[in-house]
């Protein structure tokens, strides 16, 4: 192995090493921040609060299910928002893959040649 090589790996491992102190400085930073933005608040958490979304003036239907769906049970609430976004995301997955099909841009599998 010549000089001029070895030179070469030691500036990259200097570099390497020198980004990681800038990470580690970062992560620091973080936590210190963290830990003075939950001192600054101060007092113990919260634990009786309970936000419930007002039905009375809504009008029958998608919304005011959602609503009362949201007040009643939320862990049905959070399933059937999880299974909507994926829905809409297959919706607009095929919906663009159709557009740009039609645009003449093949987006299917590469062919690879060696």
């Amino acid at each position: 192995m010549n000089q001029a090589t070895h030179g070469r790996k030691g500036l990259r491992l200097a570099s390497l090493l020198g980004g990681l102190a800038r990470v580690r400085h970062l992560l620091l930073f973080g936590c210190l921040l963290v830990a003075s933005t939950a001192q600054a608040a101060g007092g113990p958490p919260a634990t009786k609060l309970v936000q419930v979304i007002d039905t009375r003036r809504m009008d029958d239907g998608v919304t005011r299910w959602v609503a009362d769906l949201y007040n009643d049970n939320l862990w049905l609430y959070g399933l059937v928002v999880v299974v909507v976004m994926a829905l809409i995301g297959l919706a607009l997955g095929l919906i663009f893959d159709r557009l740009v099909g039609l645009l003449g841009i093949n987006l299917g599998k590469l062919d690879h040649h060696e």
